[in-house]
């Protein structure tokens, strides 16, 4: 193991980041604290407004649920980027992630459309899966109206988003989606690989906050479930090209890299980088670390292989 970022490690000994954990303590939650925690969450300060200029930002609903498009030139026929936000299904919204939306639009030159799913324990599982599939087929059926070339689609999320792209690949192998992106996604619900522990404390996501978000978003769902945990797959074969991101001091890094180990076995392309030095959530600190920048940029470039 290397050493956290010097500007990840200045973040995370601020008083605010250290005491973080105890705001989700070991757990269990009852309904009540469940929703306690999520309104606290969603009660967080908004992030600033990304200045990345897009050519087209438009908000609209797709089959009920309200989504925000990002067109980076007005030409017909362009590529297409379905992105679910993070959050641990908990909050998360349009806004907060807003800027790698504009980045991702620009970068791969193509159609970026942000999904503002229901969130839980609200909208427990299966509910969020079910509501990012039913946009993604609506996508492609309306593609012309969108458009989008239905023959070239990404699924995409970060953090829990990530877990919702891979549910909606596993989900609908109809769709043929010409990639898979995952940047530091949850895949297992059983919380028992090695990282879980090797980075239980002190990197911002704890084990047990993300053992909270779990717990609110599956139920009573079984956590083995291929659609709550897409590790658990019996088989990923079927699965289109993939690019999963991961962080070197994270809880979620071995659910993201034995993803990715499966996949490979399975003869699907796959890429796995892992970010050295850097926790859970970094994209969302470009100020603190150069690497959420050089991120957002291999994103498109492999966005741009996949489209090509």
């Amino acid at each position: 193991m290397t050493a956290p970022d010097p500007g990840i490690a200045a973040f995370l000994a601020l008083p605010a980041v250290a005491g973080r954990e105890e705001t989700f303590g070991p757990g269990p939650w009852d309904a009540e604290t469940a929703r306690r925690i999520a309104a606290g969450l969603r009660a967080g300060p908004a992030p600033e407004r990304s200045q990345v200029p897009v050519h087209e930002i438009r908000d609209l609903e797709v089959d009920g649920v309200p989504v925000r498009l990002y067109r980076p030139s007005a030409g017909p026929g362009l590529p297409l980027v379905v992105y679910f936000h993070g959050g641990g299904w908990v909050f998360g919204d349009l806004e907060t992630h807003d800027h790698p939306c504009r980045v991702m639009a620009n970068e791969a030159g193509a159609v970026v459309v942000s999904v503002d799913y229901g969130l839980a324990p609200e909208h427990a599982f299966p509910r969020p899966v079910e509501e990012c599939a039913a946009v993604t087929r609506a996508l492609v059926k309306q593609a012309e109206a969108f458009g989008v070339d239905p023959g070239r689609v990404v699924l995409s999320g970060g953090s829990s988003g990530g877990n919702l792209a891979a549910a909606v690949a596993l989900r609908e192998p109809d769709l043929h989606a010409a990639g898979l992106l995952m940047v530091y996604p949850p895949l297992d619900g059983t919380t028992s690989l090695p990282s879980y522990d090797e980075n239980a404390h002190g990197y911002n996501l704890s084990a047990a906050e993300m053992r909270y978000y779990w717990s609110a978003y599956a139920a009573e769902a079984d956590r083995t479930d291929p659609l709550l945990s897409p590790l658990h797959a019996p088989d990923l074969s079927g699965l289109p090209p993939t690019l999963v991101m991961t962080a070197e001091f994270d809880v979620l890094r071995d659910d993201g890299e034995e993803f990715g180990r499966r996949l490979a076995a399975a003869g699907v392309p796959v890429d796995v980088r892992r970010y050295a030095g850097q926790i859970h959530g970094f994209l969302g600190l470009r100020a603190l670390s150069p690497a959420a920048d050089h991120a957002l940029f291999e994103i498109g470039r492999w966005l741009r292989d996949r489209f090509a």
